[in-house]
């Protein structure tokens, strides 16, 4: 079951589409809103992303503007640099110089979308600070429930170059910062303890950070109550990176070291699946689903 609705938040963001699904006791439970990021400062760079998501038990896993990183937006993808300009948001880092302000901060629109059941499939502009689109990008995003305990996220990115040149994606860790690679899908949780971060041959934050593994999962307590994220990748292998003790995240880098270049006519495609289930819970067991 999916909702559309136009109603405006308090703090600005208007959310363009609600998932509902199944709960635990048969009645339905919104489980992801999409925003499209108008409540968003211009150096948070304002784009649509996913928030609150929740557990069908109602746990919430998602964050956005946090007290630590205004410009981290809940679940979606985000690269801080597009030929130059931020799509992620703050300080941009600059090679032999470190993290600098500077007044290239894109956005993300939302051009057109359509909803088939519980699948949203949108056309999205990635744009400079002069407004002119510098990417492409085609989502489509669906949920589905596996259970009562348990439900689907399946989200695929197909970005295109916006003219006739190639178009450089990159990160810090491209531009010199070494470990620092992140951009591309970015899971920003809200506080929460007792994290246990793994992927099937490694646990911990350093050691599955910057490593390559089919999925990486994330089980902890928020609020008091237990949640389980499993993030999986489909047909690609991008480091996982991974933060718990600076603030609570996973993402896949698709600029780990080195930056991904969108040729024309060749759209680079980043697809996902999670697995969100209540309480701690086998990774193995909820990607069987």
């Amino acid at each position: 079951m999916t909702t559309d609705t136009g109603a405006p938040r308090a703090d600005g963001d208007q959310a363009l589409h609600r998932w509902v699904l199944p709960g635990p006791d048969g009645r339905p439970a919104e489980v992801a809103t999409e925003l499209d990021g108008g409540g968003t400062a211009p150096t948070s760079v304002p784009r649509p992303f996913l928030h609150p998501v929740r557990t069908l038990g109602g746990t919430v896993v998602s964050a956005h503007h946090p007290a630590d990183h205004d410009w981290h937006a809940g679940v979606g993808p985000a690269i801080p640099d597009v030929d130059g300009v931020n799509c992620w948001g703050g300080r941009t880092y600059v090679r032999d110089t470190g993290y600098v302000w500077r007044e290239d901060h894109g956005r993300v629109t939302v051009e057109r979308a359509s909803v088939d059941g519980d699948t949203r499939t949108e056309a999205l502009r990635w744009r400079g600070p002069d407004g002119r689109p510098v990417l492409h990008e085609d989502r489509v995003t669906a949920c589905r429930a596996l259970g009562p305990d348990a439900w689907e996220l399946h989200t695929v990115s197909a970005w295109s170059t916006a003219g006739d040149a190639p178009v450089r994606l990159g990160s810090p860790g491209s531009n010199g910062r070494a470990g620092a690679g992140y951009g591309g899908l970015f899971w920003r949780f809200p506080e929460c303890s007792d994290v246990d971060v793994r992927t099937a041959s490694a646990a911990g934050e350093s050691a599955v950070h910057g490593s390559v593994a089919p999925w990486v999962s994330w089980s902890a307590s928020f609020a008091g109550r237990a949640a389980t994220v499993v993030l999986q990748a489909l047909d690609h292998d991008d480091p996982w990176f991974v933060r718990v003790d600076e603030y609570p995240a996973i993402g896949s880098a698709l600029a780990w070291s080195s930056a991904a270049v969108v040729r024309p006519g060749v759209p680079l495609v980043r697809a996902f699946r999670a697995v969100v289930a209540d309480g701690r819970v086998d990774p193995v067991a909820l990607l069987r689903h």
